[in-house]
């Protein structure tokens, strides 16, 4: 949403913007109730959904959290609720290209310096699901592009 207001400031700089122009603002504003009730369910449910991905993720590979003798548990946790909460932040502001450059590009970064893609990988085909489990229909599909965003970038 920012980023598409800050294109459209530039591109109407001196002069009104076109119905087409204003298409995004209206169909936005149209579904601000529901993305605030999707970012909310999702707030209100994180650690429920860490709780259901990491039993998950143990279920699939017991040793999924582990570095040679050191357990990752928490440290794969922490990141697991921030990029879940950055995902939320980009569909209540319905702005997934920020989500890309601000976190996932660097953290696809981290995951391949860590040989980590494996982890991530099946983390993120099990987070959309659990995260599904906890919304509407509506909801999920507010949802579905930042998750699939994600999924795609840290597979």
């Amino acid at each position: 949403m920012f980023s598409q207001l800050k294109n459209l400031r530039i591109e109407t700089d001196g002069r009104y913007a076109t119905e087409q122009e204003l298409a995004f603002l209206k169909a936005y504003l149209g579904s601000v109730r529901q993305r605030i009730s999707t970012y909310e369910k999702v707030r209100d449910a994180e650690e429920v959904i860490m709780d259901q991905v990491e039993e998950n993720l143990k279920s699939i590979d017991p040793q999924i959290f582990q570095k040679g003798t050191e357990d990752c548990s928490e440290i794969c946790r922490r990141d697991r609720k921030n990029t879940l909460r950055h995902s939320a932040a980009a569909m209540l502001f319905n702005d997934v290209d920020r989500l890309r450059e601000g976190l996932l590009i660097w953290q696809g970064t981290i995951v391949r310096a860590i040989q980590s893609e494996e982890a991530s990988s099946l983390t993120w085909q099990e987070m959309p699901k659990v995260v599904e489990d906890h919304l509407s229909p509506e909801e999920s599909e507010l949802m579905g592009p930042a998750l699939q965003l994600t999924r795609t970038l840290l597979m």
